[in-house]
């Protein structure tokens, strides 16, 4: 019997499994289909600062972390050692306030922001459209392979004792007085000490069952992948205020009267990726439907590029995606024990990769009874229900 079930193999789960098994517990991650297949492996693969200052901790202990695994991984992580830079860039006034609103959050975060007029905007990034009106120049931005980071933390958590299994879903959990013991597979059951459940928007359908209501809603978000002559950007570039564009939902939730207004909002940050070819996105929309509710939200994110950067006009279009983020009203994960013998890591939005393994590090922590590497409180799985209360 492992002490330890995980359901769930992105980067959470993956995650866990390597901090926990690496702390000495034994450790089962179960997933339903392939690792990554998820969000995990569909999203910008960038680690960039949060804007919430209670996420700090968590995003900088996981950078911490891919940096210190770099090395050992099994398979590459294209990880950037060093920031390579975000330009944000104002093409119209409307921009320009944004800009100036947008960051103060990593000012105050200790990270580098130098405010740029139009001349050197365009000295650093040539190719923008030559309407700029200022930019301003972010000293952070780490690029990365996401689907082989969550892959990559696996393989090192099987080296270090635990087992992986593919393809097969939890259906639910073993409860058995007031305490969760396992969990039933299409296999059978499985029992175990500890039951993790990082099942990103999927974690409700385990948890409702049980009594358990977490405020967990999904995210679609759409990113397009270009192949481009050149290279047409040396660094991270977005429209001034990509942060704010993509907003919040007040509480998260569509309500039955709203289903009209739910639409896409989007915004452009395009990604020079270290293959060669441009990334451009994003957009985030509320999860309606098991497919996408705007089949056309590619070709916005691609005009939004052509606006920023014209010749890419005649980029070809090689792939797009979209994954689920799973949204909490906050926007802050839901890291810990939520019932005896269950803990969550869940919630994380479009943030997984940027606090993976801190979220990881936090729950290893818990579990083990060792001292917390930050304060778990923002984190605190129960927190609407105090809330509410």
């Amino acid at each position: 019997m492992p002490d330890v079930v995980i359901v769930g193999g992105g980067i959470i789960g993956a995650a866990c499994a390597y901090e926990v098994a690496s702390r000495g517990a034994s450790v089962l991650l179960l997933e339903r289909e392939e690792l990554a297949a998820g969000a995990s492996g569909r999203n910008n693969g960038l680690w960039v600062t949060p804007t919430d200052p209670s996420l700090l901790p968590m995003a900088r202990a996981s950078l911490r972390r891919y940096l210190e695994i770099a090395g050992e991984s099994p398979v590459p992580l294209r990880l950037d050692a060093d920031p390579i830079g975000l330009l944000a860039v104002a093409l119209d006034e409307e921009e320009m306030q944004l800009g100036r609103n947008a960051h103060d959050p990593y000012r105050t975060a200790g990270v580098p922001v130098d405010e740029l007029g139009p001349d050197d905007v365009l000295g650093l990034e040539p190719s923008l459209a030559p309407g700029v009106l200022g930019g301003w120049l972010v000293d952070h931005g780490h690029r990365l392979a996401p689907a082989a980071l969550t892959v990559a933390l696996a393989l090192m958590a099987v080296d270090r004792g635990a087992a992986v299994r593919h393809h097969l879903p939890v259906r639910a959990l073993v409860e058995d007085a007031g305490r969760v013991r396992g969990v039933v597979t299409d296999d059978g059951r499985i029992d175990a000490d500890e039951v993790i459940v990082a099942a990103g928007p999927w974690s409700p359908s385990l948890l409702d069952p049980i009594g358990l209501r977490v405020p967990i809603s999904g995210a679609r978000g759409w990113l397009v992948r270009l192949d481009v002559d050149g290279e047409p950007l040396r660094r991270l570039v977005a429209s001034a205020g990509w942060e704010e564009a993509t907003g919040r939902w007040v509480d998260g939730a569509v309500r039955a009267g709203g289903l009209d207004d739910a639409s896409a909002v989007i915004s452009t940050l395009l990604h020079p990726a270290t293959d060669g070819s441009l990334i451009a996105g994003s957009s985030r929309q509320p999860v309606l439907t098991p497919e996408a509710e705007e089949p056309g939200v590619p070709s916005a994110i691609v005009r939004g590029a052509i606006r920023l950067v014209p010749s890419l006009a005649d980029a070809r279009l090689r792939s797009s995606w979209w994954g689920v983020r799973p949204m909490t009203p906050d926007e802050r994960p839901l890291v810990g024990r939520l019932a005896d013998g269950l803990s969550v890591a869940t919630g994380h939005g479009s943030e997984g990769v940027i606090l993976g393994a801190g979220t990881a590090q936090l729950l290893a922590s818990q579990l083990l009874g060792h001292d917390p590497p930050f304060d778990p409180t923002p984190f605190d799985p129960r927190r609407f229900e105090t809330a509410a209360g």
